[in-house]
């Protein structure tokens, strides 16, 4: 798994050096809390809550900024985009395409601890 593919690598390596030893901390958080928040999003697509799935998308597409994970950044922007418009005829391919990326991002974030 090339870690190129799922992170933007410049912004990356900023981030690590300008978070330097507190670099494991903010990892540990980012993916506690995205493990806390995928289930949220399932329950707010089960339940067709647009509004709850919007704002849920758009915080995990700002965390996954953060750690400079573009495309899964990118994957959150076009669920909250569909969200907005409530348009989620489609919504559960990118939820499920979200985990996916999320699963690989997380790896590779713990091989970095």
């Amino acid at each position: 798994m090339a870690q190129e593919e799922h992170f933007d690598q410049d912004s990356l390596e900023m981030l690590k050096e300008v978070m330097d030893d507190e670099f494991g901390d903010l990892i540990l958080v980012y993916i506690k809390d995205s493990d806390d928040r995928l289930p949220l999003i399932h329950d707010a697509l089960a339940a067709a809550d647009a509004t709850r799935l919007r704002e849920l998308a758009h915080s995990f597409k700002g965390a996954s900024s953060n750690i400079s994970a573009a495309p899964l950044a990118e994957l959150c922007f076009r669920l909250e985009s569909a969200a907005r418009e409530s348009q989620l005829a489609d919504a559960d391919a990118l939820v499920a395409a979200i985990e996916s990326e999320y699963r690989q991002v997380a790896a590779l974030l713990k091989d970095m601890l």
